[in-house]
């Protein structure tokens, strides 16, 4: 992984549309994507919201070891003035959700020891999450700590593939590598007796990384006012985390798979909220309900591990003054062929191919990015 994109960017005005942008790298190595995300338009003029997002660089270096990591722990704060959204601190309930992330990774030559040149921009992830975690009201702002966890390793094939003699594949782990990373988030703000943002336990998934079928939870959370009879939900953190596996499949063992380096290549990650309320006959009060679908796939190519998925959610109570689209989706597609520093014998170049089915599948044309844009209006 050397880039990933997946958020969405607000209109800048009522005449320009709101957009989903994808994006991804793949390191030396070629293929395509059929990236995906999953949205709802809230409408309303009795609604406070501004977007933006907060920009983090760093460096970060592994550690001299066996096993080698670098930990990347990063703290932060969103900080928005409480003028900027024309919000009563004292009168309004305020949150703030997540609109995705865009994170850009670069290997600088100069940075790296003589023995020990870049491999490509891409790393090998262990550990991922993006969260906005404690929020606070002070007399001018609303803050709230943004947390960044990414962990790298090396793979347990170092990087490659070997089975001796034949094939001795190594792909050297960056021994620094420079992160740009952009948090995008709205804050939203509405009287009390006309918005309540709930924050949902945490839903988590764990289960073999060649699994490839989402993990489907069902959540509910109940509006605490009769009159909030609307609902949808947002994200509040979202990541994944890899483990040793419970047993080692058998051929990794013969070609003496090292399982103490944890990073592995990563074919899809799954972490879509379908949302959508009813009422509750007993109580007449509006039940907030979402699936979540949660997956950590590689193909079987990989060395196999225990894969876990999590994702926090805000539900978010309306009044009827205020009108909520269902869930709708969000489509790009990618693809990006190997660079020459990609083996001979896993080489890739199929984006560029003409033929009708492989324009279908592949899209014609070379494209690390995609830019979908969304109705703004409300769809019944």
């Amino acid at each position: 992984m050397s880039k990933l994109h997946n958020y969405i960017q607000q209109p800048e005005d009522a005449s320009s549309p709101a957009t989903f942008h994808f994006a991804q790298g793949t390191g030396v190595d070629g293929n395509y994507m059929n990236p995906k995300g999953n949205y709802s338009v809230i409408e309303s003029e009795s609604i406070n919201s501004l977007s933006g997002d907060i920009l983090l660089q760093w460096t970060d270096e592994i550690t001299d070891s066996s096993s080698p990591v670098a930990n990347n722990k990063i703290r932060d704060v969103i900080s928005i003035p409480l003028d900027v959204i024309h919000t009563d601190a004292n009168n309004n309930a305020l949150t703030v959700i997540l609109q995705g992330i865009q994170l850009d990774l670069s290997c600088d030559d100069t940075l790296q020891p003589e023995s020990n040149p870049c491999n490509s921009n891409g790393m090998w992830p262990n550990i991922f999450n993006i969260a906005v975690n404690q929020c606070e009201t002070t007399e001018d702002h609303y803050n709230c700590d943004l947390d960044i966890d990414i962990y790298r390793a090396w793979t347990p094939n170092k990087g490659g593939f070997q089975l001796p003699p034949l094939f001795e594949e190594v792909k050297p782990l960056n021994h620094r590598l420079d992160y740009t990373l952009r948090v995008h988030f709205s804050v939203i703000s509405a009287p009390e007796n006309e918005f309540s943002p709930q924050t949902n336990d945490p839903v988590f998934t764990s289960t073999d990384i060649h699994q490839r079928r989402n993990q489907d939870t069902t959540l509910e959370s109940h509006s605490p006012q009769e009159n909030l009879n609307q609902s949808t939900h947002a994200i509040k953190s979202f990541g994944f985390g890899l483990s040793a596996p419970e047993l080692l499949e058998q051929h990794w063992q013969v070609l003496g798979s090292d399982i103490s380096q944890q990073g592995r290549y990563i074919g899809k990650l799954s972490n879509l909220i379908n949302s959508h309320s009813e009422i509750d006959q007993r109580s007449q009060s509006t039940i907030s309900q979402a699936t979540i679908s949660q997956s950590l796939w590689a193909p079987i190519t990989v060395v196999n591990a225990t894969s876990h998925v999590s994702i926090e959610t805000r539900s978010l109570f309306f009044t009827n003054k205020v009108t909520i689209s269902g869930t709708q989706t969000a489509k790009g597609k990618l693809c990006i062929n190997s660079t020459d520093q990609a083996p001979a014998f896993s080489r890739w170049s199929m984006c560029n191919y003409k033929g009708w089915l492989a324009r279908i599948i592949y899209g014609g044309k070379q494209q690390l990015s995609h830019v979908t844009t969304l109705p703004l209006q409300h769809k019944n």
